[in-house]
C-alpha cells in the first residue's frame, strides 16, 4: 500500500496533536469537576463575602448535567481549534518542504549538457544546506568524472582513426594477393570500424558543445527528398519498400547537415532493426513541422549499441528548436522529429 506524503502526514498529525491535547484537557476537567461535586461533600462561605454561600449538596444528576455541559462547550471549542491548527499545520508544512520541492525541480533539469549547473538554496534551513553542500559535492564529481570520459572517448576515437585508415589502404593494396571474399569482408569491418570512430567523435563534440551552429533557410521537403534516395535502394535490396508522403511545402532555419545526419540514422534504425515497408512522412501543424518515421518493429539481427539514437538525442539538444520522441504501439515503431518554425 502506498504511504501518504510526508507533507500530509505532518499536517495531520499537528491537527491531531492539537484535538487530542484539547479533548484530554476537557476530559481531566470533566472527571475532576464531577469528583469535586460528587465526593467532597462541603460547605464554604466566602471569607470576604459571608452572604455568598458554595454548597456542595448537588444531586447526581445535577453534577452529570454541570459537568456534562462543560465537556459538551470543551468539545465544540476544541473542534475549532483543531481545523485552525490543521490550516496551520498545512501552511507550515508547505513552507518547510519548499526548499526541497526546488532542490527537486532544480535537479531534474540538470543534463548531460548542463552538469555546471548547482543547486541553489538560499532560504533553507541548516539541515537542507547540509543535505545541498553534499548534492552539489556529488555534482562535482560527476561532472568531473563525465568530463574525464568523455575526453577518454574522444581522445581514443583520434587515435583509432589513424590506424585504421592505414589498415584499409594497405588492404586496399594487398587486395590482389588476398582472398577477394576475405578481403571484402576486413573491408567491411574497417568500413565499420571508421563509421564507429566517427560516430562516437560526433557525439563527443556535441554533448560538449563544440559543433558549428549555422543555420541556413533550406526548403526541408527537398533535403529530406534527396536524403532519401540511398535508404530507398537499400530498403529495395531487402525486398522492402520506403514510402514517401509530403504535406508541407515551408522555408525553414536549419543546420542542413545535421538534420540529413539525423534523418540517416533514424531511417539507419528503421532498415537494421524494423520490419516491413518503412513510410516516412512531413506534414505542418500549426508552428511546427513534423516529420514522421514509422515501421514494423520485429527483432532482426543482434541488438544494436543505441549509438544511433544516442546521436540523434545529442543533435537535438545541439541544434535547438527540434524535438524527438519514440513510440511503440500494436508492433509499429514511430519516430517523431517535430522542428518549430
Amino acid at each position: 500500500m502506498k504511504r501518504r506524503p510526508l507533507q500530509f502526514r505532518l499536517t495531520v498529525w499537528f491537527a491531531l496533536s492539537v484535538l487530542i491535547v484539547g479533548l484530554l484537557f476537557a476530559a481531566i476537567t470533566f472527571l475532576h469537576l464531577r469528583h469535586e461535586l460528587h465526593v467532597e461533600q462541603w460547605q464554604r462561605v466566602h471569607p470576604e463575602y459571608p452572604d455568598y454561600v458554595l454548597h456542595g449538596t448537588y444531586s447526581k444528576d445535577e453534577i452529570n448535567d454541570i459537568a456534562g455541559h462543560i465537556l459538551h462547550i470543551s468539545v465544540l471549542v476544541s473542534i475549532p481549534f483543531a481545523l485552525v491548527a490543521l490550516f496551520i499545520g498545512r501552511s507550515l508544512s508547505r513552507r518547510s518542504f519548499r526548499p526541497l520541492a526546488s532542490i527537486n525541480s532544480q535537479l531534474q533539469l540538470i543534463e548531460a549538457s548542463s552538469l555546471d549547473q548547482r543547486i541553489q538554496t538560499p532560504d533553507a534551513d541548516v539541515e537542507l544546506e547540509a543535505i545541498t553542500r553534499s548534492i552539489n559535492a556529488l555534482l562535482d564529481r560527476i561532472e568531473e568524472s563525465y568530463r574525464d570520459v568523455a575526453e577518454f572517448s574522444a581522445r581514443v576515437a583520434h587515435e583509432l582513426r589513424t590506424p585504421l585508415t592505414l589498415m584499409r589502404l594497405q588492404l586496399e593494396e594487398s587486395s590482389v594477393s588476398i582472398d577477394p571474399a576475405l578481403a571484402e569482408t576486413l573491408q567491411d569491418g574497417l568500413h565499420r570500424l571508421e563509421g564507429y570512430v566517427d560516430q562516437c567523435l560526433l557525439i563527443a563534440r556535441a554533448e560538449r558543445g563544440q559543433l558549428d551552429i549555422n543555420r541556413e533557410s533550406v526548403h526541408l521537403a527537398t533535403l529530406i527528398s534527396d536524403s532519401l534516395e540511398p535508404f530507398s535502394l537499400l530498403a529495395m535490396d531487402e525486398g522492402r519498400e520506403l514510402y514517401w508522403h509530403c504535406e508541407s511545402d515551408r522555408n525553414i532555419m536549419v543546420v542542413p547537415w545535421m538534420i540529413r545526419q539525423i534523418l540517416n540514422n533514424l531511417l539507419s534504425n528503421a532498415l537494421r532493426h524494423g520490419t516491413g515497408d518503412v513510410s516516412v512522412t512531413l506534414a505542418d501543424s500549426e508552428m511546427n513541422i513534423i516529420l514522421t518515421i514509422s515501421n514494423p518493429f520485429g527483432e532482426k539481427g543482434a541488438p544494436g549499441t543505441g549509438i544511433g539514437l544516442r546521436i540523434v538525442d545529442a543533435l537535438v539538444k545541439a541544434h535547438g528548436g527540434i524535438y524527438h520522441a519514440a513510440s511503440m504501439e500494436d508492433g509499429v515503431y514511430r519516430a517523431e522529429v517535430r522542428l518549430v518554425v
